[in-house]
């Protein structure tokens, strides 16, 4: 059996065992909680909505707990009015089942992570590199291009086995809209056969405008964002004899446009697709300056995924996030780049 496939029979086992479980402890009227990572995105939302509706519809009373509200680019998304934020007031609230979505280690929670760890049971659904093994009732397969694809395959199985239609107009739209986002509309390497007919088939099956999300999740601007990208690219710089392109944003260049932090989506992936370019790092001042958040594209032999994990965060080979503490943006920048130019040496 090659490789390929016994990749795709176990994660088809650890579905099917993980599916199992959810349906027998639905039908139980369980509480459940499903906590996205801090600053979801699309993929996020998208998988924790969707895996919302599907518990709901087995009779589960489920909520799903985010540590902010969605950014305004995703306010479009169907349910993400339904989202809760978290409080302090929640910290001794026990849910029968914690389900992590789109992350598999606790400290991405931020502030949630306590109330996760106080769940009596735990689950993972998420398609990022980690290092242990994977464990009971955890879904992890970073061979997936994003978390819904996985959903998508997860809530499959829930409908086989409540012989009932889970499936819906919101599920296709939250889905289709993680896929596209994670893979730049089917066109990034993470891009599979799967995901192309996952997407064919909610089109196929259910009312989704595919031309309004298109717009939603990659062509609406406005004037602000426009001048902060504006900013931040006039500022970039180069190393590694122009193979590294790298930008640094401080809470100031951002207060001066009034920006926050998703007009800055998307902008190192455009980064990384200028000439030459091997590598593109954004940072930015996180807005009470007590962190730096970084972004890392990689075009090269440098696995942005590993590039990250110095740093405390992880991703992808091709795309990977870090925050970093302790650190003024210059600091952070000089330790950044110095870690790139090791590694694109080293790999190359």
């Amino acid at each position: 059996m090659s490789s390929l496939n016994h990749d795709q029979d176990l994660v088809a086992k650890n579905i099917s065992q993980l599916a199992g479980y959810l349906f027998d402890l639905s039908r139980k009227k369980p509480s459940v909680g499903i906590f996205p990572h801090a600053r979801a995105d699309a993929d996020a939302l998208g998988a924790a909505l969707s895996l919302a509706i599907a518990l709901r519809a087995l009779g589960a009373e489920v909520e799903v707990i985010a540590e902010e509200k969605a950014a305004p680019s995703l306010q479009f998304l169907p349910q993400v009015q339904s989202i809760v934020l978290y409080s302090n007031a929640m910290a001794l609230k026990q849910f029968d089942l914690a389900v992590a979505v789109d992350l598999n280690t606790p400290d991405r929670l931020e502030k949630r992570e306590r109330l996760f760890l106080n769940a009596s049971r735990h689950a993972i659904v998420d398609h990022h590199v980690r290092d242990q093994e994977q464990g009971e009732n955890e879904l992890i397969y970073t061979g997936s291009s994003s978390t819904c694809e996985l959903m998508f395959q997860l809530i499959s199985v829930l409908e086989t086995l409540s012989a009932r239609k889970i499936f819906n107009d919101d599920i296709a739209v939250l889905l289709i809209s993680g896929m596209m986002t994670d893979t730049g509309r089917f066109s990034y390497s993470n891009t599979t056969p799967l995901a192309l007919r996952q997407m064919a088939r909610l089109i196929e099956d259910f009312n989704v405008d595919l031309a309004f999300l298109t717009h939603e999740l990659f062509e609406r601007t406005t004037v602000t964002q426009l001048q902060i990208r504006g900013d931040v690219l006039a500022s970039i710089k180069l190393a590694a004899g122009g193979r590294i392109l790298y930008a640094s944003v401080p809470r100031e260049m951002m207060n001066k446009r009034k920006a926050t932090d998703d007009h800055l989506d998307y902008l190192s992936s455009d980064m990384r697709e200028a000439d030459g370019v091997d590598v593109s790092i954004l940072l930015r001042e996180s807005p009470d300056r007590s962190e730096i958040h970084g972004s890392v594209r990689s075009n090269s032999c440098l696995n942005a995924a590993e590039f990250a994990q110095v740093f405390g965060g992880g991703g992808h080979v091709r795309a990977s996030g870090f925050t970093i503490a302790g650190m003024s943006l210059a600091e952070a920048e000089a330790e950044v780049v110095a870690q790139a130019e090791k590694m694109l040496e080293q790999c190359s």
